[in-house]
């Protein structure tokens, strides 16, 4: 039976470039957040979700699971995903909960908040949900109650932070290859620029990964300038706010991250 691995994330965190580099790999078929045209039904907010379908692809959560299993009879499976498309299904599928194996992606939310900022132009726009911590750490407590962790018999969780892997993508990746049993491919890390067909349901979300050849460290400068976090706080005070409420989620899993490997 091929491995499944799921890359619980937080939006806005590098797991698109994170996803990238193992498509690159060539030894995992890649799904890209297989709930979420799900979500966009659930929500349904005019005016705020520009997203398309994906062709071909259910939409209902129990056809999702099934659709995922019938794939890796064939191949080993790579899947990234907001918990938030569907937690409340994936915390009680206790089957799906065991059949694969856990990780997660997160990233300071104070750069996940600015980056959703940045891309859709509105600090009303945003949702708490939006985040991502919250559902992480449902699923978090869910799979340490389980005892589903990946490391050390279910017991150490896997943790990438997107910061880290943005600072030392080698020394990451290296890691994490290690972690789940995988050979290191340092090739991996550098690819063509190209659109991606997963891009496509909210092009405004992908235009940096999509012109990358690689992991390109603080991409969005702004970000990085205390002073200009600051007032950006200052005067969107909805962003401070959401970024308030949500570090203490992050804050637990943020001690489980993921140590490079010196190369």
């Amino acid at each position: 039976m091929n491995q499944i691995i799921v890359d619980w994330m937080y939006p806005r965190s590098l797991t698109t470039v994170f996803m990238r580099a193992i498509t690159n790999r060539g030894d995992f078929h890649t799904i890209f957040e297989p709930c979420l045209p799900i979500y966009w039904r659930t929500r349904n907010e005019p005016g705020v979700q520009g997203h398309q379908d994906y062709e071909g692809w259910p939409v209902v959560y129990e056809e999702v699971i099934d659709k995922i299993y019938g794939m890796a009879e064939k191949e080993p499976l790579f899947i990234k995903e907001c918990p938030y498309h569907a937690v409340d299904k994936y915390i009680a599928d206790e089957a799906y909960m065991k059949r694969v194996t856990h990780m997660f992606q997160i990233r300071d939310p104070k750069y996940v908040i600015l980056s959703f900022w940045k891309v859709i132009g509105s600090q009303r726009a945003l949702k708490i949900e939006d985040i991502g911590p919250i559902a992480s750490s449902m699923v978090f407590d869910r799979v340490t109650e389980m005892g589903l962790h990946a490391l050390d018999g279910g017991k150490t969780p896997l943790v990438v932070d997107g910061e880290d892997f943005q600072n030392d993508p080698e020394g990451i990746m290296a890691a994490w290859c290690d972690a789940v049993g995988v050979e290191y491919k340092p090739e991996s890390l550098n690819w063509k620029p190209e659109w991606r067909s997963e891009y496509d349901h909210f092009a405004g979300f992908y235009g940096d990964v999509s012109g990358s050849s690689g992991i390109e460290k603080n991409k969005e400068a702004f970000m990085y300038d205390e002073k200009v976090v600051n007032a950006l706080f200052e005067d969107l005070p909805m962003l401070k706010l959401l970024y308030e409420h949500v570090l203490p989620f992050h804050e637990k899993l943020y001690p489980h991250r993921l140590k490079p490997k010196k190369l």
